[in-house]
Parts: structure tokens; sequence; C-alpha cells
């Protein structure tokens, strides 16, 4: 006697069964509980120091090269991207963020610059503008006879 097993078929239950427990099971769905923390890589800006003199924000790229990175300013909206792809005989994989921070009003834009540290922190910083409004007002010399003449 020929006994045939299905393919589908898993320690005698049969494919209805093995679905039912794929969809309903502790395998479905996947990515429920695996270690999201793996990549290395925060969805979160890191540090930020926002006192009276400068407001500055450290970004983790340690995944990213230099040149894989970009950071642009458009008004007061700064944005950072990273993006890398790795090609093998293997397969092919890419690695993506793109971070947005409005920044505050008194931020110097002009004077924005950032560094790359070696253990890939990312620091992008800007003083603050003075917010002092007062202003020496100089004082010209006129003679009396231009002061009739206006």
């Amino acid at each position: 006697m020929l006994l045939l097993r299905s393919p589908f078929s898993r320690n005698g239950c049969s494919m209805d069964q093995f679905f039912d427990e794929m969809t309903h099971g502790s395998l479905f769905p996947y990515w429920r509980d695996a270690d999201h923390n793996s990549f290395n890589f925060s969805n979160t800006i890191g540090e930020i120091i926002n006192d009276e003199n400068k407001y500055a924000i450290q970004v983790d790229v340690s995944h990213f090269k230099p040149e894989d990175l970009k950071i642009e300013i458009n008004g007061r909206e700064l944005k950072i991207e990273g993006s890398q792809e790795t090609k093998s005989e293997h397969g092919y994989s890419k690695r993506s963020f793109s971070k947005m921070v409005l920044l505050p009003e008194d931020v110097d834009l002009a004077a924005l610059k950032s560094a790359i540290s070696n253990d890939g922190k990312l620091q992008i910083e800007a003083p603050k503008r003075t917010s002092n409004n007062s202003r020496s007002i100089p004082i010209n010399f006129v003679s009396k006879h231009q002061i009739q003449q206006s």
C-alpha cells in the first residue's frame, strides 16, 4: 500500500489546520515579536539643546557614510536624509531615513553648521540671534541754514 502525504501536511495536520495555525497562531504576523532595535537606528532625534545661546541637535547616523547623507534647509524646516544601497551577488538591500525639524524663530539660519563624529553622531547647530532690539542712533550735525530749508 502506498501512502501519499500532502507537502502542506505538517505533523499529520491538514492544509486547513496548517493555514489556521499560520493566520491565527503565533507565526502571523511575523514582525509582531521581532526585535526592531536590531537595526540600531533610532526613530527619534537624539540630544537637543535649545538654550539662550544656541540650538543644536544630534542624530545617530552610524550606519551611513557621510556621502550617503543630505541636509537641507527650507525656511525654518531642517531636513536630514540618509540613503544607502548595497548590492552583492546574493541580493540587494536599501536603507533610508528622513527627519524633519522645525527650527525655533530665534535661530540664526545663516550660521547653521554640521559635523559628524568618528562614532557616527551627526551634530547640527546654530547660534541664536540676539533678541536685543536696541541700537545706537548716530547724531549728525546740521547747520541752522539746512534746518530752515527743509
